[in-house]
């Protein structure tokens, strides 16, 4: 009988695991509204929006915004023969490491496991929800690091005739509408500087 209610005891606790996940979507090609040609560039088509709330958690599962960045998507689409450098240096607006803001927005489950594991002192079956909310935690974390870090990467080359996405993190108190991003030339070491009007 004792050993039903440890076992049933533990199975609720059980219940209340799991809130530790991270599911978010790959970034995706931006609305044609968003996309524009710059006589700067000649022949490369770049894309720029600012993220609501809602695409916060579309595309990164995580509410950033709340947390004072706000999230930018740029596109890049190369119809030339050049190869162009991007980095988010680059830009003329202050840019956040995506491992910076990853961690503001990390899965914290050290109240519940604190919880679980003094409960585990008198009732060792609770034990067990403490250790499986921890490594839920553990495991949602490095998935949300490894996808801002992939999504948001601080420099990339934009191949000949590829298309090209990223993100820009900003912290909101540096946020402005319109900023520059300059385009490094890998042939010829010149940067060409194109300036961008965000669209939310």
């Amino acid at each position: 009988m004792k050993k039903t209610n440890l076992l049933t005891i533990a199975a609720v606790a059980a219940l209340f695991t799991g809130c530790a996940s991270y599911q978010a979507n790959s970034l995706s090609a931006l609305d044609p509204n968003y996309v524009k040609n710059y006589s700067e560039v000649q022949g490369m088509e770049i894309g720029c929006k600012a993220y609501t709330v809602d695409d916060c958690f579309t595309y990164l599962d995580r509410n950033v915004i709340a947390k004072g960045y706000q999230p930018i998507q740029l596109t890049f689409r190369n119809n030339t023969d050049k190869r162009y450098v991007f980095s988010s240096r680059d830009v003329s607006l202050p840019c956040a490491h995506a491992d910076e803001v990853a961690r503001t927005v990390h899965t914290s489950t050290v109240g519940r496991v604190a919880g679980y594991s003094v409960g585990g002192l008198f009732v060792w079956p609770l034990f067990i929800p403490a250790v499986v909310d921890g490594i839920k935690s553990s495991n949602a974390n490095t998935a949300l690091d490894k996808d801002f870090d992939e999504k948001a990467k601080d420099s990339f080359l934009i191949a000949p005739h590829s298309y090209s996405k990223t993100l820009i993190f900003v912290p909101k108190a540096h946020f402005s509408p319109v900023f520059d991003i300059s385009l490094l030339d890998e042939e010829s070491g010149r940067r060409q500087v194109v300036s961008l009007s965000v669209v939310k």
